[in-house]
């Protein structure tokens, strides 16, 4: 696929990991100047909602925007994901399907449908883009971001919020209040997730969850961003076997 090709087209399906159309202009600042807080590691992960074993399946639908630089796309997406593998369906601004994108554990498949298109890579490709990558992220473990309390160096009280500093230099905000995480950064260059900031809004009430509306991914070279405002979420109901049905004259390359 054309490197070009791909990260126009990347972009649009990345808008499936809901975010909100109007980005935060929040600064995410580090820990200078913070006192320590006077809460353990083991008390601070009991604040925060952790749904690994009730939250087995997640599907919906949203608008968003994703920016990066000299293009910005509005999309609708529709997403469906287990804790194993999860498929996005784009559809762009004029209501055209515009592809699809398959992610298990181990790679990504996209499928540009309008140039007929298709390419599977692994997670870890060196030549995706910093946007595409993006897509690598479980939905699930996205919308439910969870610690445990051996990750946590130093917790810092910054007002509202606790500022969380984990073992692998990742910052984490979390709201007092509530116990839900506000911003994820993560400082070294060299970790493994597939983007360098995530931001939490709109928290909401679903069944018996409490889960972000409006999500923010920042690429690892923060040059690139999608912001997904979500209309519809289903938690938990059954889902059909997901994958990306080829046409026959379609060809899946591989690099």
């Amino acid at each position: 696929m054309n490197p070009n090709n791909r990260t126009k087209f990347l972009p649009a399906i990345l808008a499936l990991f809901l975010l909100s159309a109007c980005s935060t202009t929040e600064v995410f600042t580090g820990v200078e100047g913070l006192e320590f807080a006077d809460i353990s590691a083991e008390e601070l992960t009991g604040l925060i909602p952790d749904y690994s074993n009730e939250l087995v399946t997640l599907s919906g639908s949203g608008r968003a925007i994703v920016s990066e630089p000299g293009n910005s796309d509005r999309v609708t997406i529709r997403f469906q994901a287990n804790r194993d593998e999860g498929l996005i369906n784009v559809r762009n601004s004029a209501g055209i399907e515009g592809g699809q994108i398959y992610v298990d554990r181990d790679s990504l498949t996209i499928y540009n449908r309008i140039d007929k298109i298709a390419e599977k890579v692994s997670l870890q490709h060196g030549n995706l883009s910093s946007v595409g990558s993006l897509a690598s992220v479980n939905f699930i473990e996205l919308f439910n971001f969870t610690f445990d309390a051996s990750e946590i160096d130093r917790i810092y009280d910054d007002g509202d919020q606790f500022v969380v500093l984990l073992t692998n230099q990742a910052l984490i905000r979390v709201i007092k209040s509530s116990g839900f995480i506000h911003n994820v950064v993560h400082a070294n260059e060299e970790h493994s997730a597939p983007y360098s900031r995530i931001v939490y809004d709109g928290y909401a009430q679903i069944n018996s969850f409490y889960l972000p509306r409006r999500i923010t991914i920042y690429s690892i070279d923060g040059n690139s961003r999608a912001a997904l405002l979500v209309q519809q979420l289903e938690l938990n109901n059954e889902l059909p076997e997901l994958g990306i049905d080829l046409p026959d004259d379609v060809i899946l390359q591989r690099p």
